[in-house]
């Protein structure tokens, strides 16, 4: 066995050293400053693409400077380019929106360019995205239409990266069959032209495959190939294919119950996602070798990993924080790059038109006579051009401050996203976590049982509200991408408030607070049933929520000129006008405890809002400190 693998790593070297003399030579030819701009760029972003899946940081340096260039000179196909390939950085880091963003513009610029292999490889992004966002249905239909399209224009290089996409799709969506047949393709056409760092991932959907099929000795080989092509590679290997195998063939050695070889991996796989900054895979590893140590009863060791994956996750957790802060900066400089590009390119058309002025003045001078009527119409012609070109700056410096607007909203939302994850999703997850880790440590076996089952019950709330909050921010990032639509329907509104106030009778009754409403049974409206059940869901939950006991909340309705008003009048503490009118912004909102204590992130009051102007609805607030709230939501009756 040892010698086959000799003779394959033999076989592999010279496609490893390949892909890396290619980089070399791309970062040779920038060095010549000669270059003419256009092969500048285009360097700039083949480096960035060759780099975008191994040193995403250093590919992000490449597109920026490609970015600026091309923004310079007006070169649109490097502009569309750059912006493919931040879509595909920012989509490795997780920042959905500022992927989305950047692969439209890239797609609008290949469009505009008639560029049907730009189009396509935008549409691999896309695929990638989709998969990140676990949507399969959505990254298959993307990955094969990026195949099919290099496929009719015969790519062999591209054949092969869109074949091993489709494949690992297919192999998402556990259909075997068509993965395997793809992959096959894909390794063979990728190991025939060298493109090792594709081919290395090729191993990995194989190697998953063949696990699949209970075949783990034949994927074990894939495996290895792939920690063969790493150890050839170093630095420049696919990141998330070596991970991958270092972690798959631990469990295969798990299986087999050979320990030794089970802990190798593990602790290359330790060492390796560490050295990387490969965060979403610390706690998978970690876990198994505390598992491991405990297991086997080397306590002192799977205590010594408890305290070191502590270490390491705080650690990459400060480096991905940074990451995430570059990441932000640079898309806020070539926003300002863009800005400043555009001003420029008005500029530059007020001189042209000064100096076509001043050549209509000297010929003015040398042919009065003759030309007297012409300068005049020329005159007024340049006059009118003039005020044009002035309306033009007028109204891109009013989309550079709508720009700007929308620049601080994406920051504050970006904000509140962290701050919910960071604080309100990590600090329930973290004592779920330290209390598991107690139970592995055998900590609390000599617990009381009604101790242990009280801890468990907590253990469990933790987890239903995480899982919760984690469906707001699901639904919220939906919103964000315009994917959650409104399925109206027509319904009476006491339907809806009469099972929304079943459900929180309870809740009510534990704080003596009266719950009812006097709507009429034949109050009619047109909405999205779920999203209306939403909206009064968390209007009466927050009505309950800041009551004190022995308070009311009463549910009224009206219908006037084709709408539709239900009202959530409560006896609680009220509001300022300071926090009623900044509720629903999202940079504004910060969450308060119940009267009860009750905790909240404030994020349903953020759906709320978006689910009525989904539902073509207003919401207005009446509400005094320490005199109690009216919240009224007023919708469409009727489909008309």
């Amino acid at each position: 066995m040892y010698r086959f693998f000799l003779s394959l790593l033999i076989a592999l070297c010279p496609f490893c050293k390949g892909k890396s003399q290619q980089i070399d030579s791309l970062l040779q030819l920038l060095n010549n400053p000669d270059l003419p701009d256009t092969v500048r760029i285009n360097t700039n972003n083949s480096i960035s693409r060759q780099l975008s899946f191994i040193k995403p940081i250093e590919a992000l340096n490449y597109t920026q400077k490609a970015m600026e260039l091309s923004q310079k000179i007006n070169y649109k196909r490097g502009t569309a380019e750059s912006y493919r390939n931040l879509g595909s950085i920012y989509a490795y880091y997780g920042s959905y929106y500022l992927t989305v963003f950047n692969l439209q513009k890239a797609i609008d610029g290949y469009k505009e360019l008639n560029d049907s292999i730009g189009l396509a490889n935008c549409y691999i992004s896309m695929g990638h995205m989709y998969r990140y966002l676990h949507n399969i249905p959505q990254e298959i239909t993307y990955h094969k239409l990026s195949y099919d399209m290099h496929s009719r224009l015969g790519n062999a290089e591209r054949i092969g990266v869109t074949s091993h996409n489709l494949g690992e799709s297919y192999y998402n969506n556990k259909e075997l069959d068509k993965a395997k047949e793809l992959t096959v393709k894909a390794i063979g056409i990728n190991s025939s032209i060298g493109n090792v760092q594709v081919l290395s991932s090729c191993y990995k959907v194989m190697g998953k495959i063949l696990m699949a099929e209970k075949n783990d000795t034949e994927a074990e080989v894939y495996f290895k190939k792939i920690l063969h092509i790493h150890d050839s590679l170093k630095d420049n290997s696919q990141k998330i294919a070596t991970i991958e195998a270092y972690i798959q063939l631990a469990n295969i050695y798990k299986q087999r119950n050979n320990i030794a070889e089970e802990e190798r991996y593990l602790h290359d796989a330790a060492e390796f996602v560490a050295k990387y900054k490969l965060t979403n895979y610390t706690r998978q590893i970690y876990l198994d070798l505390i598992e491991l140590y405990t297991q086997t009863n080397r306590k002192n060791k799977a205590l010594a990993y408890t305290t070191k994956y502590r270490q390491v996750s705080d650690s990459l957790a400060k480096i991905e924080s940074q990451d995430k802060n570059q990441l932000v900066a640079s898309f806020t400089k070539l926003y300002q790059v863009e800005k400043e590009n555009s001003i420029l390119e008005i500029e530059n058309k007020l001189k042209d038109e000064r100096a076509k002025r001043k050549n209509v003045i000297i010929y003015f001078i040398g042919s009065f006579s003759i030309v007297t009527i012409i300068l005049l119409v020329l005159l007024v012609r340049n006059i009118n051009k003039i005020r044009s070109t002035n309306e033009q700056l007028e109204q891109k410096n009013m989309i550079i401050e709508s720009q700007n607007e929308k620049l601080e909203e994406l920051n504050e939302t970006k904000d509140k996203f962290f701050g919910i994850v960071s604080h309100d999703l990590r600090a329930p997850l973290s004592a779920v976590s330290s209390f598991t880790d107690l139970l592995l440590g055998g900590q609390l076996k000599n617990l009381p049982e009604d101790q242990m089952n009280e801890l468990v019950t907590e253990s469990k709330s933790l987890i239903d509200n995480a899982r919760k909050l984690t469906d707001d921010l699901i639904t919220w990032a939906q919103l964000q991408m315009k994917k959650e639509e409104a399925h109206p329907s027509l319904f009476t509104a006491a339907e809806v408030v009469n099972d929304v106030i079943a459900l929180f009778k309870e809740p009510a009754a534990q704080k003596q607070i009266t719950i009812g409403h006097t709507i009429d049974h034949k109050l009619q409206l047109y909405a999205d049933k779920n999203q209306y059940t939403f909206i009064i869901r968390n209007l009466i939950n927050n009505a309950i929520k800041f009551t004190p006991a022995g308070g009311s909340v009463t549910i009224s309705g009206t219908s006037n000129n084709n709408s539709t008003t239900v009202l959530v009048t409560d006896t609680g503490i009220g509001m300022s006008k300071d926090v009623s009118d900044s509720i629903f912004r999202v940079g504004k909102l910060k969450s308060k405890n119940g009267t009860a204590g009750e905790k909240g992130t404030g994020l349903g009051l953020i759906l709320m809002q978006e689910f009525v102007q989904l539902n073509k609805g207003k919401i207005n607030i009446n509400s005094e400190q320490g005199k109690g709230s009216t919240i009224a939501v007023t919708v469409p009756a009727t489909a008309e």
